[in-house]
């Protein structure tokens, strides 16, 4: 069962586009993290 659905996300710094229509869904009692090197921007 989808607890929670993300659906076209895009992230921009300026003019240089990073994320375009990403798609996401979570479900309920599970465990998600997020993995990219240092400097790439999970935090944001």
């Amino acid at each position: 069962m989808t607890q929670l659905t993300l659906q076209g996300i895009t992230k921009s710094f300026g003019e240089k586009q990073v994320i375009k229509g990403a798609d996401f869904a979570f479900e309920k009692g599970k465990i998600y993290g997020l993995l990219g090197r240092n400097g790439a921007g999970k935090t944001t």
